[in-house]
């Protein structure tokens, strides 16, 4: 096993357990984002040009905004029943940018149950047990921002496609570039990849720019019914509304970064019920608060500025437990 800090011997590890294996698996979390869509598909295409046999996987349904990436050709190709055997039966699976193995959803059990060797991916703090070979750095921006890495130090071609994949992965994750974690590293990967036949604003209006009227007057009422107090801005979305808009989860995404342009709020949580009843909690911050630290008091992750949990509780008690986890709180010590 092991673990960030010994990163380049961990590197040499994984290009050589590649090298010995043929049957391959590649999944991340349910509710996928850019970042992890773009670890997948870069490993996908990086192992079918080796000429191995590779699945890729994500739990739950995936966002229309990343279909110029190929994920539909890609991604969970086959039947329930035979990706459960793929598993099963695979070499090696790559676990990436999961956060919480539970993030796997329907497809954790199969997964750990498998006797294949499990490698993690991550840039989330480590909440990976049971892995035979952990890649953690949690100062970058992007699960992408490693995998780049990996494939750079280990003499690995980057083909157009792999290239366009990573770009996506780090665009999203750094929500363009914004976000607190953005550095010059992240800067120069993303510069050495947009020199591979990459146009920077074409992809940003695929991932930014992809929404419709329906989903932007969903928008406006959830903002017109956002709620402060103090640092803290919230906003609740009820399944009823979700009904109401008929309008899914993955429309969503973005959303809790609008709400987060508040320069007189700190802290901002967005609370969705889904048609289950569980609550889904996203949490942004500005400054010196930790919301990753609160996600984990709830059983959840993420990191200093981003993180979030599930509960299935009712709706009306988790928003008042997390404001009032917040209040007594105030999350951590503001960052020196």
């Amino acid at each position: 096993m092991v673990l960030m800090g010994k990163q380049n011997n961990a590197f040499q590890i994984l290009k050589k357990m590649i090298d010995d294996h043929n049957h391959f698996v590649v999944i991340s979390h349910i509710y996928t984002d850019g970042d992890a869509l773009g670890a997948v598909m870069a490993f996908y295409h990086y192992l079918k040009s080796l000429g191995k046999k590779v699945e890729a996987i994500i739990p739950g349904s995936l966002p229309a905004r990343y279909d110029f990436l190929k994920t539909r050709q890609a991604i969970n190709r086959h039947s329930k029943s035979r990706l459960k055997k793929i598993i099963e039966r695979a070499d090696v699976i790559l676990i990436v940018d999961i956060s919480a193995l539970e993030r796997m959803d329907e497809w954790y059990a199969p997964v750990m149950a498998s006797k294949a060797k499990k490698v993690c991916i991550d840039h989330h703090p480590d909440m990976c047990e049971q892995m035979d070979l952990k890649i953690i750095d949690v100062q970058r921006i992007a699960t992408c921002e490693i995998v780049y890495d990996f494939f750079k130090t280990q003499g690995i071609e980057i083909t157009d496609d792999m290239a366009l994949a990573l770009y996506t992965g780090i665009l999203s994750d750094s929500g363009g570039f914004r976000f607190e974690g953005t550095s010059g590293k992240t800067l120069e990967i993303a510069a050495q990849l947009a020199r591979k036949n990459i146009d920077p604003a074409w992809v940003y209006r695929q991932v930014y720019e992809y929404s419709n009227k329906n989903q932007l007057r969903f928008w406006g009422h959830v903002l017109a019914g956002l709620q402060s107090e103090g640092v803290i801005d919230w906003a609740v979305v009820s399944r009823e509304t979700l009904q109401k808009f008929n309008v899914n989860i993955e429309e969503l995404n973005g959303l809790i970064d609008i709400i987060r342009r508040d320069a007189a709020a700190q802290i901002f949580a967005m609370f969705v019920e889904k048609k289950n009843g569980e609550v889904m909690v996203g949490l942004r911050s500005k400054n010196g608060f930790d919301v990753g630290q609160l996600a984990r008091r709830f059983g959840g992750g993420g990191h200093f500025h981003a993180a979030g949990f599930s509960s299935s509780l009712p709706l009306r008690e988790v928003v008042q437990m997390t404001l009032e986890q917040i209040k007594q709180d105030q999350v951590l010590s503001p960052e020196e």
